[in-house]
């Protein structure tokens, strides 16, 4: 018997881009990725997910389900060291809490489900496909009594899925952080989302 097979490119299937913009989100799952090899070494890694409202995004036209979008992934701090002011971490959770973190601040991540941003989305070109996507380039809190709405449902987070991988080293704790800028002044503790 003779198999015949032929190659295409890509992963099969395909993929509609959420729209650049600034979009109201809420944060749908915090994935532990686990260990993962960097060009920088052996890093344990986290990303974030957020669900696009419909009213700015629309809908994935395959599906009907509302756009999905993911940070980049984050170098979490080694066990018993602190969040770094200079990380990628600290910074997009600073832009998305509205005020910079301090010394002594504890975010417990997987509490962040649920909780509402502004996302300003992009089109990047990957350095190793060379295809477009769609990128998280900051975030912001929403503003005192705006509304968002529910997250739909149709997202099921990494950890409820039967195929979900067990991550390769402990979850992530929270850390404290390491001294940074005086917060802003312009907001009250109501204001801040966490």
């Amino acid at each position: 018997m003779s198999l015949n097979i032929t190659v295409g490119s890509g992963g099969g299937g395909t993929w509609e881009n959420a729209p650049i913009g600034i979009h109201k989100a809420t944060c749908c799952d915090v994935v532990d990725l686990g260990t993962q090899e960097t060009e920088f070494g052996t890093k344990h890694q986290c990303e974030l997910h957020f669900e696009l409202d419909k009213e700015s995004a629309g809908f994935v036209e395959a599906t009907g389900n509302q756009f999905t979008v993911r940070t980049q992934r984050f170098n979490l701090p080694e066990p018993g060291q602190q969040l770094n002011e200079k990380s990628s971490l600290h910074k997009f959770l600073s832009a998305w809490r509205g005020k910079t973190l301090t010394p002594g601040d504890n975010i417990e991540l997987g509490k962040l489900v649920g909780v509402h941003a502004h996302l300003v989305l992009a089109m990047k070109v990957s350095q190793k496909t060379g295809s477009e996507y769609t990128a998280i380039t900051t975030a912001s809190p929403k503003t005192k009594n705006e509304v968002f709405p529910p997250l739909s449902g149709a997202y099921t987070r990494r950890q409820d899925r039967d195929d979900a991988p067990q991550p390769a080293a402990a979850p992530a704790q929270p850390a404290p952080v390491q001294p940074a800028p005086a917060p802003a002044a312009n907001l009250d503790e109501d204001d801040v989302p966490f």
